[in-house]
């Protein structure tokens, strides 16, 4: 069954969205659940060219996911359409594999006939469309939420620290994973694969400056910007998803601003069942 065809039952959306659901304490190993999605207003036909391009791009990725962290294409028969997916390099393969299928499925429901399209889940990302974002910056706020149980003047310092420590540590290839700790907090973040070195270190900057500014005493936050992301938590919580779900996060800031800012205008709303 073809991309279009799997479509067709899906309810149109007919503005760009973003789309957030927050973590229970059921997703502290669930790689695949939902953080936010994005689509573009424009849509493309059933029979189009473009319509061939799009399954073209999201059959490529999720052929090359069981294989490799990161990948983008291009569409054989349409050339505008382009797309890309990025897992978390310190996953195993059927992670990586199982989360992009996943990705492409919201994909699919959620962005039905859109020109562009992106969904993040906990483990990957997934984007296609026909607005030349392959290697370009983009430090925009789609989602941030900080969290926790209260800390202290003691917790804060620890947490800068590490994030620090992420923005100093040399990019490795892969998409930019980094991961450390400092006391008893601990910091990961991931750029997408299609950014260089320095776009990389730059994007992960932006990250920790809005975690720093923006989660004062919480014990737990994340960011997610165009092209990475960035996340502290404490030790003892099994992990940042854990976290989430152990206390819940009390300060959710979400901004579309720059998401497909090429295509046409868009609002953003609604938590996702």
């Amino acid at each position: 069954m073809d991309m279009a065809t799997r479509v067709t039952a899906a309810t149109f959306l007919p503005v760009l969205s973003l789309l957030i659901r927050l973590c229970t304490g059921t997703c502290a190993d669930d790689y695949s659940a939902f953080v936010y999605a994005g689509c573009s207003q424009g849509r493309y036909s059933a029979d189009s060219q473009y319509a061939s391009g799009v399954d073209s791009v999201l059959t490529s990725v999720a052929n090359s996911a069981p294989y490799a962290p990161y990948d983008n294409f291009t569409a054989p028969t349409d050339s505008s359409v382009v797309g890309l997916y990025q897992c978390r390099s310190d996953l195993p393969a059927s992670v990586c594999s199982g989360c992009v299928r996943s990705a492409i499925s919201r994909l699919s429901s959620l962005c039905a006939w859109a020109v562009g399209g992106a969904v993040q889940l906990r483990a990957c990302f997934v984007r296609y469309g026909n607005d030349s974002f392959l290697g370009k910056q983009d430090t925009a706020v789609l989602f941030k939420k900080c969290g926790g149980t209260p800390g202290d003047a003691g917790g804060v310092a620890m947490r800068d620290s590490v994030l620090g420590a992420l923005v100093a540590a040399a990019a490795p290839a892969g998409g930019g994973y980094r991961a450390g700790g400092s006391g008893a907090m601990q910091a990961m973040s991931q750029c997408v694969g299609d950014l260089g070195a320095k776009s990389c270190s730059d994007c992960v900057s932006a990250a920790a400056a809005q975690l720093k500014a923006g989660c004062g005493y919480a014990t737990a936050g994340e960011v997610y910007l165009g092209k990475c992301y960035a996340r502290f938590w404490a030790n003892g919580s099994g992990g940042f998803s854990s976290l989430a779900g152990r206390h819940g996060f009390d300060l959710v800031h979400v901004v579309a601003a720059g998401f497909f800012a090429s295509l046409a205008p868009y609002r953003y709303c609604c938590t996702v069942p």
